[in-house]
């Protein structure tokens, strides 16, 4: 449903990466010897079948099965002295030539407590973000909190740029919560999302029903409206977060609330407050996972981004998701040196982008479930299964239905993840 990255744009991002990256590249051979150069990575390579999609021009039909590597990413960690660390993420997607630099910043040990990071930074909100490499997942399928309101992830048809990351800075404070447990604070001031036309919504598809082949808004949440240059600003308004996330020391619990505020439109007028709760509760073999999170989007009424009368703006609409995921490790064992085991998963999601218009395909729900072998202790393998359903289908425009849209969309994927 999201249409891909300008083609200028992929090529921007990968100059940008060379010109920020080169630099460590050329001497990592010398801080490799030193000692003081960290190198790890991850990649992930899956197969992926869909059934009910509506055919889109000039993009992949996700009816038709197709193998993807979905990312392969080399984190740099260089440790200039006790209290200074310069961090990156190059990341390479399946168009092939695409590397984005998705973060690279110094980050200072002011104090034990506190430390400043600042350069083009992984976003603090909710707990998916920073945690955003696919081994420390257990779906490889990203849960609509992260993928439609906070755009941490891509969907099939984007395969660069993976991570919600921005120019800035984050002060990060962490401090004992009493006897109890451990309080961690993270507050950062960035650039923001934004929207070079007068819509944030803007993205448009153009549907192949066959005959008029009409453009539209899918309405399809956050995730398109990243501004194009994350090292630069569409208007003077910085935008603003703070995530405090609490960690008990008794119960294997964690629990967080994220703020996000800044404005989005070019003449800085027009406000975006995004704002979520995560909770996680972690045993040895037991997990839940869950996060919610809404957004709140000033926007004039009755403005038309290109196309049909569809494509009006409703103006004020909010946008909410939640997910929660449970997995369960019923069996592990030992084979030499490697610790394996067999998981198994289920995930409910549900998304409401728009709720002034009277259809969108983004507002639906889905269940998937799933299974992970770990067979070396840095590869797995993982199978998922997920049924989707979209809200209010009987008000779908005909179109929509004759490009092969459904009520119901079924994904099968398989997944290959390592990490070294």
């Amino acid at each position: 449903m999201n249409s891909p990255h300008p083609q200028a744009h992929a090529f921007v991002s990968a100059a940008r990466a060379s010109c920020i990256l080169a630099p460590l590249l050329c001497l990592a051979p010398a801080f490799a010897q030193d000692e003081q150069l960290r190198i790890s990575g991850y990649g992930n390579a899956h197969y992926m079948d869909h059934n009910g999609t509506p055919r889109i021009v000039g993009q992949r039909d996700l009816d038709d099965a197709f193998l993807q590597l979905r990312e392969f990413s080399l984190f740099l960690d260089y440790t200039v002295s006790d209290r200074l660390t310069i961090s990156t993420e190059i990341e390479a997607g399946s168009s092939g030539n695409v590397f984005t630099a998705n973060y690279a910043y110094f980050e200072y040990q002011a104090t034990d407590q506190l430390r400043l990071r600042a350069g083009k930074i992984l976003v603090p909100f909710l707990w998916y973000n920073e945690n955003k490499p696919n081994y420390r997942q257990t779906l490889m399928s990203q849960p609509f909190t992260a993928s439609l309101l906070a755009p941490v992830n891509g969907t099939p048809m984007i395969t660069h740029g993976f991570g919600w990351s921005d120019t800035g800075a984050m002060l990060a404070w962490t401090t004992d919560a009493g006897d109890r447990g451990i309080l961690d604070v993270k507050g950062s001031v960035i650039n923001g999302l934004g929207s070079d036309t007068q819509i944030l919504d803007d993205n448009t598809i153009t549907l192949d029903d066959g005959g008029m082949m009409p453009t539209i808004r899918p309405r399809d949440g956050l995730l398109q409206n990243r501004y194009s240059n994350e090292l630069r600003d569409n208007n003077s308004n910085l935008a603003t977060t703070l995530k405090v996330t609490y960690v008990d020391s008794e119960l294997p619990i964690e629990i967080g609330v994220s703020w996000y505020r800044g404005a989005w439109d070019p003449e800085g007028n027009q406000d975006l407050g995004i704002y979520g709760v995560h909770l996680n509760y972690t045993e040895d073999d037991w997990m839940l996972r869950s996060e919610w999170v809404t957004a709140h989007v000033q926007q004039q009424a009755g403005l038309n981004p290109g196309g049909p009368a569809s494509n009006i703006s409703t103006g004020d609409y909010n946008m909410q998701a939640w997910y929660a995921e449970l997995s369960y490790v019923p069996l592990r064992w030992e084979d030499g040196d490697d610790d394996c085991f067999i998981r198994v998963i289920a995930r409910y999601d549900d998304v409401d982008t728009n709720d002034k218009v009277a259809f969108t395909p983004w507002d639906r729900s889905r269940v998937t479930l799933g299974t992970e072998y770990q067979f070396t202790s840095n590869s797995r393998f993982r199978l998922e299964w997920q049924r989707q359903s979209i809200h209010s289908f009987g008000n779908a425009p005909a179109p929509y239905v004759n490009a092969g849209g459904d009520d119901t969309i079924e994904m099968v994927m398989a997944s290959v993840i390592f990490w070294f």
